[in-house]
């Protein structure tokens, strides 16, 4: 059932939130005592996730909760999201080391494309006839973009056939979670030795507790409460602002139905969040300018995001389908294995070629984003920059909104098999074609721009 149509019951909404309010709670309390968890700095919500999971009906059956409802809320979170982040403030602030990096993400998760779908359309002609192409195509979507989209994306493949593909997502993005924290530090202790040192980090950085004398204020309370309480104004803004995205998308679906390109709406609804983020742009610039700016404080939108992004991760664990992973188990394990390879050599190789000063910090923390998350790359840069003293955690935010713009493309290309071609064969072969021309594409505009700053 389609993610943006599946009905629930006010008793499953509350219910599925205490649950995992109850397992990131647990998860809390393992990372504080765990020293495996603390020594690969594994977040609280992938712990919980895992948790949830395990107890959950495809494990041993100790919850209720339905996976598909998990992944109707790693959906939903995904655009208040994306809400979140277009109402921070904007900035004209680039650097060179930004745009390399820009460049860097969106030619990984090409790289990443046409790893995945090589590796799917060879084990479809040969030892897994009924594995979906469009498999591979979730490799990047798993690993260098999240959960949220590879699931809201896949799950939209599901109305043309591609059954499970959602959940596909979910699993590839939690491999790509274990890969960016695990073998992260293992590459930041093999960099910390080859330079004599060892990683030492604050007790509150492992344990994610803070003592007293590390407590910080995360927001401004920007209302009185005597007429409201601060945190209910940003939350009624945000949901205000997901209101307006799902009319805005089921006005764009009848407006395709007249035009008689049904078919295309699935995938219209998988871009939600991007009508999210545009909507909520927009808001910040028309709305919110001048002295309106100041009600936003963008320290509790900040907090806001960061439970959204912690309830989703957990969500999409737990929603992945064991028996979709089982089924096709060897070639999604190779895929994730290729994928992480490569990566790995293109940005150690990049980085080497790009940078003489935090090299190490720019190579480390960016692998780890094109894993995982953003989140992921700033939580092993800070192993070796506790206090982000270098430059490269602005650049991570930086590039990122670059990599979003020319990633775009990359989102509209992969649903080409399904909405020009129904899915046949010549449909992916040219989207592997169509991956293989952007890249070269991109990679000589990467060219030009290294070729203009060096001279200037």
């Amino acid at each position: 059932m389609d993610a943006w149509t599946l009905e629930l019951r006010v008793s499953d909404l509350f219910l599925d939130a205490a649950i995992i309010s109850v397992l990131l709670l647990v998860a809390t309390l393992l990372r504080r005592y765990v020293s495996l968890f603390q020594r690969f700095l594994i977040p609280n919500s992938l712990i919980a996730g895992v948790i949830g999971l395990l107890v959950g009906a495809q494990v041993l059956d100790w919850i209720p909760f339905d996976a598909e409802r998990m992944g109707t809320w790693v959906y939903h979170l995904l655009a208040l999201m994306f809400i979140c982040v277009g109402l921070y403030p904007s900035g004209n602030e680039h650097s060179r080391g930004a745009i390399h990096l820009g460049f860097m993400q969106v030619t990984v998760m090409l790289i990443q494309g046409i790893a995945g779908l090589s590796i799917a359309l060879m084990a479809m002609a040969t030892w897994v006839p009924d594995l979906n192409p469009a498999t591979g195509v979730l490799l990047p979507l798993g690993y260098a973009m999240g959960p949220g989209i590879a699931y809201s994306i896949g799950q939209s493949w599901t109305s043309f056939g591609f059954e499970g593909a959602g959940s596909i997502g979910l699993t590839i993005a939690a491999v790509g979670f274990l890969v960016a924290y695990v073998f992260g530090m293992i590459l930041i202790n093999r960099a910390l030795k080859a330079a004599g040192k060892e990683a030492r980090l604050p007790e509150y950085i492992r344990t994610g507790v803070r003592a007293p004398e590390h407590v910080v204020e995360g927001a401004r309370l920007t209302f009185s409460g005597a007429a409201v309480e601060p945190l209910t104004v940003h939350l009624a803004l945000v949901g205000g602002i997901y209101l307006l995205t799902w009319m805005v998308a089921a006005l764009l679906a009848e407006v395709l139905t007249m035009a008689g390109l049904e078919k295309e709406i699935p995938v219209l609804w998988s871009f939600h969040f991007i009508i999210a983020n545009v909507l909520a742009i927009m808001t910040r610039k028309v709305f919110l300018r001048g002295q309106r700016g100041a009600w936003v404080d963008h320290g509790m939108m900040h907090r806001i995001s960061g439970a959204f992004a912690d309830y989703m991760i957990a969500a999409s664990i737990m929603g992945i389908s064991l028996v979709f992973a089982w089924r096709f188990v060897f070639p999604l394990l190779l895929m994730c294995v290729l994928g992480a390879w490569l990566t790995y050599l293109f940005l150690r190789w990049a980085c080497r070629k790009l940078f003489s000063i935090y090299r190490d910090e720019r190579f480390i923390s960016m692998f780890a984003q094109m894993t995982g998350t953003i989140a992921s790359g700033l939580a092993l840069l800070r192993v070796t920059d506790p206090e982000y003293r270098s430059p490269v955690a602005q650049e991570l935010v930086l590039s990122s909104g670059m990599a979003a713009g020319f990633g775009f493309p990359l989102l509209i290309l992969i649903n080409l098999p399904f909405t020009l071609f129904d899915g046949s064969m010549q449909g992916f072969l040219v989207l592997l074609g169509s991956m293989a021309a952007y890249l070269a594409l991109l990679v000589g505009a990467w060219l030009v721009y290294g070729r203009r700053t060096s001279s200037s």
